[in-house]
């Protein structure tokens, strides 16, 4: 044969065996009588999501939807096959009582790959994880929040005055609020976290500044990594040393981290922020406090911790101190963003519910000047309007619309027709949280945004299980109260001084962003931002 005719048989031969093997493991949920969504060859159920026809969440959801008489249905990522929990009473059984079934999530990042993002609680797996999040859980009290609070406080009132002046100055301020309070949030986490203090709104090309927003990018090749996290097994990303992080960016911060704790060390300086509470664990001296069982709700979306918290024989480096404040940063800026944008979109499409928000400020507000205090954090946590926005807001933006589970023991589920199929070692499953909290079953009216349903009244019909806006079980959100406190510490200082108006560059309803990873908009949130002093002159 000649080498053209080689050629001519050798293309589709490859071809051939190439989508042969792309499709191998299709026929995974018949052969299981699981129902599932059809697949495509090699992309799987992700096609929707590259094709940009939906938004990743909604494309890994699909068959809770498809399926709605099921408890489980079958997905496939890529080529690999996973179980997508529709029933929350089933959630709550995987996540919290048979937990060590699925004792580690599937996106685990290699330290050989990424030292610091590896040392990442939500990316750690086994003992490690355990042993980290016992030893992290006593920095995330209650008491240890309200001794941030003031730090916290003082920021945001000072920048919503220094945005007050240019308000005034300008008559008033056109502004994309994800882009604001990236920056306000980018500030208050390289405060609590690394014990420097910055102004990004007006100094935005600041190095802090520059280097959080590549620790938080979920889009491009980055949000590509994040996406194969869950679908690769580690030992790729730990061969081909392939880092999430950028180097010089942890390269930045393990720089300010080791120099912080060395001056803070040298000169007996105390500030109440991560580092002190991390350096606390290294030397075992971060304990629980009296004060935490007064202070352990945060409002309705506090989380349970289920272990046992435990800093003996904590051998934290600076290298572990700057991967848990990195981590820190990088979940909680993004969550707290997302939910403060959602809330002022959704109080500019129900004026009845801004304006009882803003009753509740203003009267919290009067109440401190009449008796010249600040805003502590008791007070703001029994705002309890504020508390049922957020929580509105969680339930129908949340920040984590899907979350995941690997099974670490064999693990036997039944659907409601009576299947059982069984879970093995590896495999994935996936937990829709969007979904259920769109469920009409579980939320009357789900695409309503309705903080009501949070009431004294009526919180108690809400069925926990299907609320679960920081995950379930151990391995829930440990920054949940520090995301709530600044979540509602913003949004109180913004509606404290500003009334927000829409501007044409507002869109109305809102566009979501089907090529981001994370929920973000096409557009973004822009809104006139007028001074209350001003308006009322």
């Amino acid at each position: 044969m000649t080498s053209l005719e080689w050629l001519l048989l050798l293309v589709p031969t490859t071809i051939y065996f190439f989508y042969r093997w792309s499709v191998a493991t299709f026929d995974y949920f018949d052969k299981r009588g699981v129902p599932f969504v059809k697949p495509v060859p090699l992309l799987g159920g992700m096609w929707n999501f590259f094709s940009g026809k939906m938004h990743m969440v909604d494309a890994g959801s699909l068959g809770y939807e498809m399926f709605p008489d099921s408890r489980f249905s079958g997905f496939f990522a890529f080529r690999k096959p996973g179980y997508l929990i529709h029933d929350p009473e089933l959630v709550k059984q995987i996540t919290i009582k048979d937990f060590d079934h699925f004792a580690d999530h599937t996106n685990v990042v290699p330290i050989e790959a990424d030292p610091v993002l590896g040392r990442a609680l939500f990316f750690t797996e086994g003992t490690r994880w355990k042993h980290g999040r016992s030893g992290l859980s006593p920095a995330f009290t209650g008491s240890k929040m309200r001794n941030m609070f003031a730090l916290l406080s003082n920021y945001t009132e000072g920048a919503m005055g220094r945005l007050v002046d240019d308000a005034r100055r300008d008559g008033g301020l056109e502004l994309e609020m994800r882009d604001l309070f990236q920056k306000l949030g980018n500030d208050v986490t390289t405060s609590l976290s690394f014990g420097v203090e910055i102004d990004s709104v007006h100094n935005p090309n600041n190095e802090f500044m520059r280097r959080g927003k590549e620790l938080i990018a979920t889009d491009g090749i980055q949000g590509l990594k994040f996406l194969l996290l869950t679908v690769l097994p580690k030992s790729f990303f730990r061969t081909l040393r392939i880092r999430i992080f950028p180097k010089e960016a942890i390269d930045f911060y393990v720089d300010v981290i080791s120099k912080t704790i060395k001056q803070r060390e040298e000169h007996n300086i105390v500030r109440p922020d991560f580092i002190h509470l991390l350096v606390q664990g290294r030397k075992n001296e971060l304990k629980i406090d009296q004060a935490d069982d007064q202070l352990k709700s945060a409002g309705f979306s506090t989380v349970e911790e289920h272990l046992q918290s435990s800093t003996e024989n904590s051998q934290y480096s600076d290298l572990d101190i700057t991967a848990a404040a990195a981590s820190f940063f990088f979940g909680g800026l993004e969550t707290t963003t997302t939910v403060i944008c959602f809330a002022l979109y959704e109080m500019s499409q129900n004026p009845n519910v801004k304006q009882m928000l803003q009753a509740e400020i203003d009267q919290v507000k009067e109440q401190l000047s009449t008796t010249d205090s600040k805003l502590s954090y008791e007070v703001l946590q029994n705002m309890k309007y504020l508390d049922m926005v957020v929580s509105e807001t969680l339930r129908r933006w949340a920040p984590l619309g899907l979350t995941n589970r690997a099974c670490t023991k064999p693990y036997t589920i039944e659907d409601n027709n009576g299947t059982k199929v069984t879970i093995q070692v590896g495999d994935l499953i996936q937990i829709p949280i969007q979904s259920i909290h769109h469920d009409h079953r579980f939320y009357p009216n789900p695409y309503k945004f309705d903080p009501e349903r949070f009431s004294e009244e009526n919180k108690a019909n809400i069925n926990r299980s299907a609320f679960l806006p920081f995950g379930s079980g151990p391995r829930n959100c440990i920054g949940s109260r520090l995301a709530l406190m600044q979540t509602k510490c913003f949004l109180y200082y913004t509606l404290a001084n500003f009334e927000l108006e829409l501007c044409p560059k507002t869109d109305v309803p809102i566009k979501l962003n089907k090529r981001s990873v994370s929920l973000d908009t096409l557009s973004g949130f822009w809104f006139r931002m007028v001074s209350r002093g001003e308006m009322k002159k």
